[in-house]
């Protein structure tokens, strides 16, 4: 007798915009989900810069054959978030999922941005950018011979 043939995992395409250090990190993330577990596998597909990747989701969307999961950049996420029906909004996910999530691990900028006006969340904010300036001051030392 045969043992049953084992059930190929359930492939979810991940859309990103990351390159270099930060492409590679997608790459390992999506490599150590997939090595945990067997039901599902994330496969992360690079759609070139931010605007090139949403355009390409939005025109994927059109065409029926959206990616499972998009990485959107902050400015593209009022488009998303006003594309009813494009997106299934992160706390309504949650709530199907039977998962929790709690605000107060994100500082309040980052959820108040990605949330509706009653405090749900729409978008997960998967990085979210501040730049920072830093100087060093030097002195300047008087030389004597």
């Amino acid at each position: 007798m045969l043992a049953p043939a084992a059930a190929e995992p359930i492939e979810l395409q991940w859309w990103h915009a990351m390159t270099a250090i930060n492409g590679e990190r997608v790459n390992k993330i999506a490599a150590d989900f997939n090595a945990s577990q067997t039901e599902y596998k994330v496969v992360p597909v690079f759609k070139g810069s931010y605007a090139e990747t949403m355009t390409a989701a939005i025109a994927a969307y059109r065409a029926g054959s959206p990616p499972d999961i998009v990485q959107v950049f902050e400015v593209g996420t009022a488009t998303m978030m006003a594309a009813k029906g494009a997106v299934k909004p992160v706390y309504q996910l949650m709530a199907d999922a039977g998962e929790k999530f709690d605000r107060d691990a994100y500082l309040p900028a980052v959820t108040g941005y990605y949330s509706t006006a009653d405090g749900k969340m729409l978008s997960f904010p998967f990085n979210s950018s501040t730049p920072v300036v830093y100087w060093k001051q030097g002195r300047i030392q008087e030389g004597r011979a």
